[in-house]
């Protein structure tokens, strides 16, 4: 037993050994709250940040890439295939992802594929094609993959999933910002951002910040009414559509 135990020290002394990098990052935001109001037409927050590296380091000849990863709250969603039914389009067939970002954009100096490789970037979750979306039931690979591109598509013409290889500005070698844009249509909630670091297709180093969108005002109060009592909410919707009518007839009545 002893001998196979230096053996297999014996082994482990040949094993090429982790690699340590010598680079860190530090990054900031330039808000980490967002409020929603009436007048709300979507906002940008911008990310500061500076690559950090000790004095016994030397600069890299490529320089560095920096690729920015927002993730909204999640949601489950449901993709749809349209199909022509007596002369009208309907959603026919469905697939439901569940707990699939509700917001992610992917920010980089450069395209992704410029960057790293697709195993780095598929291991790390970096990317439109490597977006975590899983159906709640197995499908055929075809067909997740059918609606899989139909509900990335969708969210992208909403602008709620982004890809854009050329929002981060290298401000000097080490030094970046990029913009983060958040459209109308955002959801309530937490959201992280992962600023990732490369340099010659190698991950050097990570780190993570977070902000949070919230409603507020009269549009809070409506938004808690509807959610922690919908039956109430619904209640003085209809009062309120009633309300609408009654004083609509008055106004225009006809003597």
């Amino acid at each position: 037993m002893m001998r196979l135990i230096l053996v297999l020290m014996a082994a482990a002394s040949f094993l090429p050994p982790e690699p340590v990098w010598a680079e860190g990052v530090i990054a900031t935001l330039s808000n980490r709250r967002v409020e929603i109001r009436s007048n709300f037409v979507g906002t940008e927050l911008v990310v500061f940040g500076s690559i950090e590296r000790d004095a016994a380091t030397v600069g890299r000849a490529r320089g560095y890439d920096v690729v920015v990863v927002v993730r909204g709250p999640t949601d489950d969603m449901v993709s749809w295939r349209k199909e022509r039914i007596a002369g009208i389009w309907v959603n026919a067939t469905g697939v439901e992802f569940v707990r699939a970002p509700s917001y992610y954009a992917v920010l980089s100096n450069r395209p992704l594929s410029e960057i790293s490789g697709p195993l780095l970037l598929r291991r790390r979750g970096i990317g439109l094609d490597h977006v975590k979306l899983v159906p709640r039931t197995a499908q055929p690979p075809e067909v997740e993959a059918e609606f899989r591109d139909a509900l990335i598509r969708r969210k992208m013409e909403q602008h709620l999933y982004i890809e854009d290889g050329r929002a981060v500005q290298m401000l000097t070698q080490r030094l970046f910002q990029v913009p983060i844009p958040l459209p109308t249509r955002i959801r309530t909630g937490g959201y992280t951002a992962v600023v990732h670091v490369f340099a010659d297709g190698a991950l050097l180093a990570s780190t993570e910040i977070g902000f949070w969108v919230f409603k507020h005002g009269f549009e809070a109060a409506v938004f808690d009414l509807a959610h922690r009592q919908p039956l109430l909410y619904g209640l003085a919707t209809v009062a309120m559509a009633f309300g609408v009518g009654w004083l609509g007839s008055v106004l225009f009545r006809r003597d």
